[in-house]
């Protein structure tokens, strides 16, 4: 009862909600906002919904949460601050399920719903289709608007600290009118972004040789989000600065979505654009690390050797965040080391999956199976699960010869010409269960009436997202409906 409502936000009912520490909100400012800034001088963009409350040490590490769909906050700009069981669902299922595919996120560790508030929301009556050249009838925009139980999730990370809060203060020192106010606050803020983020970075040592360090420590870690979002088919769909964490994890489960059929430019939010698209997401990680970088370099000053630094630090860290992200199908394609055969095999591939309606999850997965099938069998049998439409006879061909010259060259890779290795590297590498929209539907169409078996089920089943659970694999382990690949709020939202 006390858990329920602490994590509820009943102050009536948890004297610790009120203390010292008063829970609070944070402003944003990736990009200063005046229309619509309750304050009207462009400070006013920040957490609408989310509300930190307190703060917990288990086993020395340290535990933010926040409650998000608490109230208002001073920067919901006229917004409800609550949340709905729909987006809480989504939210509280998709960070548990990125935390055991292995991506580093904010976690959940409740989901409360109301037994008596609801909230008009706009959402889609299930009319609205992609149409057969590729458009959104109705422009993509909801078409109704319908009453919705409200919840409230609690999610827990090291901290919140968003690259847009460090933007915030850099902004207001870099003025040409700042104070050794705005000056200071900026130190403090990396002081506290060091803090919670990279303790372990030169204890001790001066404010910027630390900072400079965390640059490079950022990098690898932005690097490594995005990527394992490319990794298991995820689009993050608004990755800027205000929802770029500085610890670089995955946050804000909005309009995120997990890839059914694979398209480069894959993004569940029609605001996405190609810039927050698929295979864009590294673009948009090096315009998020710009960010710091400049953001940092106005504690280091304008002299020559501190711009210089400045330079050097963005052009490694861009390299890093490159690096890792073209590392990423190599990797998933099973091969231990980068080489040119393996970038040259990667690019035929995309080219090939671009041109081919194939479901992503299950082609990566069903890679695995063409090194265990018998010599008499086709080389593309084993993948022909993931095809939306049968082959022609010319793309049959076009895949043989690709399977072909990539079993030869994995294979002579290994060297001992056992595939046993090669094989447990892409079970690894390539999840079998991923969160497609169409189930979460079911979880939280099922909640909205009282009924928590679908979302049970799936809290289950994403626990271990890289096993075979036979007893999941006809339910879930299967190409979307055709339905989920056209129907508004299954193949795209606002």
């Amino acid at each position: 009862e006390a858990f329920t409502a602490f994590f509820s936000g009943d102050q009536d009912r948890i004297d610790s909600l009120e203390s010292w520490c008063t829970p609070y909100a944070l402003s944003i400012m990736g990009r200063r906002m005046v229309s619509n800034c309750p304050f009207g001088n462009g400070n006013g963009y920040g957490d609408g919904r989310a509300i930190s409350v307190g703060e917990v040490l288990v086993d020395d590490k340290r535990w933010e949460m926040q409650l998000k769909g608490a109230g208002t906050t001073p920067f919901c700009r006229g917004g409800d601050g609550r949340a709905v069981l729909r987006s809480s669902v989504r939210e509280f299922l998709a960070s548990e399920a990125m935390h055991n595919l292995g991506v580093d996120t904010t976690r959940a560790l409740s989901l409360i719903v109301s037994g008596e508030e609801t909230a008009r929301r706009p959402w889609y009556s299930g009319q609205d289709r992609v149409d057969m050249f590729g458009g959104m009838t109705g422009g993509g925009n909801p078409d109704q608007m319908i009453i919705e139980p409200c919840a409230i999730t609690t999610r827990v990370a090291p901290s919140f600290l968003r690259i847009g809060h460090i933007d915030l203060f850099a902004r207001r020192a870099a003025a040409a009118s700042a104070s050794e106010g705005a000056k200071l606050e900026l130190s403090q803020i990396l002081e506290h972004a060091l803090f919670r983020e990279y303790p372990d970075i030169d204890p001790g040592q001066p404010l910027q040789e630390r900072a400079l360090r965390m640059l490079e420590a950022a990098a690898d870690r932005l690097g490594a989000l995005v990527s394992g979002w490319l990794r298991v088919g995820f689009c993050q769909g608004n990755f800027n600065s205000d929802n770029c964490l500085v610890g670089g994890r995955t946050m804000d489960y909005g309009p995120f979505g997990w890839m059914d059929k694979y398209d480069p430019l894959f993004a569940k939010w029609i605001g996405s654009g190609e810039h927050y698209a698929f295979l864009n997401q590294p673009g948009a990680a090096l315009a998020n690390y710009h960010t710091l970088v400049t953001s940092v370099a106005v504690l280091l000053g304008q002299d020559e050797q501190s711009q210089q630094q400045i330079v050097e630090i963005m052009q490694r860290g861009s390299e890093k965040i490159q690096k890792q992200a073209r590392d990423t199908f190599r990797v998933k394609m099973g091969f231990a080391k980068p080489t040119e055969v393996a970038a040259s095999l990667w690019e035929d591939l995309e080219r090939l999956m671009r041109a081919s309606d194939i479901d992503y999850t299950l082609f990566w997965r069903q890679l695995a199976d063409v090194l265990e099938a018998p010599p008499e069998d086709s080389l593309s049998s084993p993948i022909k699960k993931a095809f939306y439409l049968e082959l022609s006879a010319e793309f049959e061909e076009r895949w043989t010869a690709w399977l072909k010259r990539w079993r030869t060259a994995v294979l002579d890779e290994e060297g001992s010409g056992r595939s046993d290795a090669i094989v447990a590297r892409l079970r690894s590498a390539n999840p079998k269960y991923v969160l497609r929209e169409w189930m979460l539907a079911a979880a939280y169409d099922e909640a909205a009436k009282g009924n928590y078996d679908t979302l049970n089920e799936l809290f289950l089943l994403i626990q271990r997202p890289y096993d075979e659970q036979p007893e999941f694999e006809e339910r879930y382990y299967r190409r979307a409906p055709d339905a989920a690949l056209t129907q508004a709020g299954l193949a795209y939202m606002s």
